[in-house]
C-alpha cells in the first residue's frame, strides 16, 4: 500500500508542478489554425503572415516545410505571393512532451486589376470643330472599378465614354485609367488637332487592279473618302474616252476585251494651292464563259477550297472545347486549314460577329440553272436564327483565285429601309486577356462583343493570326430582330427572316442546333447598284455575318457555317 501511494505521488509530481505559482504542463503542443479549411489566399506580389495560435507550445521548436525546403523556425511566417498557384507547407511544432503537424496549402491569385483598353488608333488626326466619341472597354472585375480620362493631364471626364470637341489646335494626349483597390491600368491616344482646312484628303481604294466580263458593269467606288470639300472629280477610260464621269465612284461598262486604263482625278483648292490626286485603274476584261469549267463524272458536289476565312472576333474564335480550335491558328494558312477540317467533319464554323466571312471553291464551275443552283448548311433552329449575306463571284480571269468581282445575292431586306449597305465595323485589339473586344462603325456606332467567361474562357476572342492592332470588315448589314422574351434576360429569341439568307429559318423545335440547309439561286446576284447581274455560272461562294447583336448572356450573334454544295449534284 505505502509502495503505491508513493508511485502516485511520483507521478502527480512528474504530470505538473506548483512553483512560484507558475504550473508546467507536461502534454504534448496543438497547432490552432486560424483558417478552418487550412487554405489561405495571398493576391500575387502582396504578404500574408500565416500565424496560428498553439496549446502547450512553451519551448517549442517550429518547422515550416515546403517540398523539402526549410521555409522557418518561427511560430508565424510571412508568405509573399509570388507565382500564380498553389504552394503546399506542412508546418510542425516539437516540444519534449510530443509534437504535433499540419498541412496548410497558400493559394496565390491574379490580383484584380481593371485592364482597359480604348476603342480607337494609337494615333489620330482630327479638325477644330468637329468631335469624337471615345469609348473605353473594361475587364470585368469583382472590385470597384473607377473610370477616369485625362486630356494632357487634366481630368475631362469619367465612365466608359468621352466625347472629344477641340476648339484649339495642338497636340493632345488623352489617357483613360481603370483604378480598383488592386491597382490601376491605362491606355493612352496621341490626337493631333488641326484646321479644318489642312485635313488630309482620303480617297482610298481596295485596289487598282479589276477584272471584268463584256457587257458588265464595273462599278469602281472608294472604300473611304474623307474631308472632301470642294473637290472636283473626273473620271476617263484611254479605251472608251466617250466614256467619263465626274462623281467620286465610276460606272464602267467595257465593250471589248483586253485591258482597259482608267484615270481618276479628284482636285480642290486649299487657299492659293490646288491639290490634286490621281488613281490609274487596270481592268482586265474578257468574255463572258471563256473560263467556265464543265462538271465531269468525278467532280465533287461538295466544296473543294476553302480559300479565306476571316471571322469577326466572336465566342467561338479560338475555342479549345467545341470550337474545335487547338491555339496553334496563329497564321492565316492555319486558319484556312483549321475551317477546312471542321467543314470536313460535317462541324461547324463560327464567323463571329458581323462581317466576319468564309470563302469556298468548287472543282467545277456551278452553272446558273433554272431554280435553284447551290445549297449552305447552317446550324439553325426555330428561335435561334442568325443570318449571313450570300455572295458569289465567277473566275472572271481565269486564275483559279477569287480576285475578281463579288455579287451579293438578293434576299427578303434587300433594298429594305433599315438594310444598310457598305457598312464597315472596325474591330480593336484587347489590351489583355478575358476583355471584351471593342468596335466602332462608319455610321458613329461603337460597342464591345462581350467576353463570356461563364461560357467560353479562352484568352481572345479577337483572332489570334490577326497581326494588326484592329482590322475592318465591310458588308450588308440586316436589322436585328433578336429580343428578350422573358423579360429578365433569361430567355433570347432570335427570329429568322423570310428568305435568302445561310442559318436562317431552322425548323427544328428544340434547343439544340441541328444541320440546316437552305438553297440558293445564282440569278438573285446584284451588283453594287443593287441591279441585277445575269451570271451564266459561279466558281466562289462567300458567306458573312450579316447582323451586329447580342442576345445578352448568349453573347453575340454569329452565322455558323456547316457546309457548302452545288444542288445538282446532290
Amino acid at each position: 500500500m505505502k509502495r503505491f501511494l508513493l508511485y502516485l505521488i511520483v507521478a502527480l509530481i512528474s504530470s505538473s508542478c506548483n512553483i512560484d505559482d507558475e504550473i508546467v504542463t507536461t502534454a504534448p503542443p496543438k497547432i490552432l489554425l486560424d483558417s478552418a479549411t487550412g487554405v489561405y489566399t495571398v493576391k500575387q506580389g502582396e504578404a500574408i503572415l500565416i500565424a496560428p495560435d498553439y496549446e502547450s507550445a512553451e519551448d517549442a521548436e517550429y518547422r515550416w516545410m515546403s517540398g523539402g525546403v526549410l521555409l522557418g523556425c518561427e511560430s508565424s511566417l510571412r508568405v509573399v505571393g509570388e507565382q500564380v498557384g498553389s504552394t503546399y507547407i506542412t508546418l510542425s511544432v516539437t516540444t519534449p512532451y510530443g509534437s504535433d503537424a499540419c498541412e496548410i496549402r497558400v493559394d496565390v491569385v491574379e490580383r484584380e486589376i481593371a485592364t482597359v483598353s480604348i476603342a480607337a488608333p494609337e494615333r489620330m488626326t482630327l479638325a477644330v470643330g468637329g468631335s469624337f466619341h471615345f469609348r473605353a472597354s473594361v475587364k470585368s472585375v469583382s472590385l470597384p472599378t473607377t473610370i477616369v480620362w485625362m486630356l494632357n493631364g487634366e481630368c475631362v471626364a469619367e465612365g466608359v465614354g468621352y466625347i472629344f470637341a477641340p476648339t484649339v489646335v495642338g497636340e493632345y494626349t488623352l489617357t483613360v485609367t481603370a483604378t480598383t483597390t488592386d491597382g490601376e491600368h491605362s491606355d493612352t491616344v496621341q490626337i493631333s488637332v488641326v484646321e479644318e482646312a489642312d485635313m488630309a484628303f482620303v480617297w482610298r481604294f481596295e485596289s487598282d487592279r479589276l477584272h471584268a466580263v463584256v457587257g458588265r458593269r464595273v462599278v469602281i467606288k472608294p472604300i473611304e473618302t474623307s474631308h472632301a470639300v470642294g473637290v472636283t472629280y473626273y473620271w476617263q477610260s484611254s479605251n472608251q474616252p466617250e466614256d467619263f464621269g465626274r462623281e467620286e465612284s465610276f460606272v464602267y461598262t467595257p465593250r471589248t476585251t483586253g485591258r482597259h486604263t482608267i484615270k481618276a482625278t479628284a482636285s480642290m483648292l486649299r487657299g492659293d494651292e490646288s491639290i490634286v490626286t490621281s488613281v490609274v485603274f487596270t481592268v482586265d476584261v474578257y468574255e463572258e464563259g471563256a473560263f467556265r469549267r464543265e462538271k465531269s463524272a468525278t467532280s465533287s458536289a461538295d466544296w473543294t477550297k476553302v480559300y479565306d476565312y476571316t471571322p469577326a472576333p466572336g465566342q467561338f474564335i479560338n475555342e479549345l472545347k467545341t470550337g474545335g480550335f487547338d491555339g496553334t491558328q496563329t497564321t492565316a494558312t492555319a486558319a484556312i486549314s483549321y475551317a477546312e477540317g471542321r467543314l470536313s467533319s460535317g462541324s461547324w464554323v463560327s464567323l463571329g460577329g458581323f462581317g466576319g466571312y468564309i470563302v469556298v471553291g468548287f472543282d467545277h464551275s456551278i452553272d446558273a440553272v433554272e431554280g435553284f443552283d447551290f445549297a449552305i448548311t447552317g446550324n439553325s433552329f426555330k428561335e435561334s436564327n442568325e443570318p449571313g449575306v450570300v455572295w458569289v463571284m465567277q473566275d472572271e480571269n481565269g486564275d483559279g483565285e477569287p480576285n475578281d468581282t463579288w455579287y451579293e445575292l438578293r434576299g427578303s431586306e434587300s433594298g429594305v429601309a433599315t438594310t444598310i449597305r457598305d457598312y464597315a465595323v472596325t474591330y480593336y485589339r484587347p489590351s489583355g486577356a478575358a476583355m471584351p473586344v471593342a468596335w466602332s462603325d462608319n455610321c458613329g456606332g461603337s460597342g464591345e462583343i462581350d467576353y463570356l467567361a461563364q461560357s467560353h474562357t479562352q484568352d481572345f476572342y479577337y483572332p489570334l493570326w490577326i497581326a494588326e492592332e484592329s482590322y475592318t470588315l465591310r458588308g450588308t448589314l440586316l436589322e436585328a430582330r433578336n429580343y428578350d422574351r422573358s423579360g429578365n434576360g433569361s430567355m433570347w429569341v432570335q427570329p429568322p427572316y423570310d428568305w435568302g439568307y445561310a442559318d436562317n429559318r431552322g425548323t427544328s423545335d428544340g434547343m439544340e442546333a441541328s444541320p440546316q440547309t437552305t438553297l440558293f439561286d445564282v440569278a438573285n446576284a446584284m451588283d453594287d447598284a443593287g441591279d441585277a447581274v445575269a451570271l451564266k455560272f459561279i466558281d466562289f461562294v462567300k458567306v458573312q455575318c450579316a447582323v451586329n447583336a447580342k442576345s445578352g448572356w448568349l453573347g453575340e450573334l454569329s452565322t455558323e457555317v456547316c457546309g457548302i454544295f452545288d444542288a445538282s449534284l446532290k
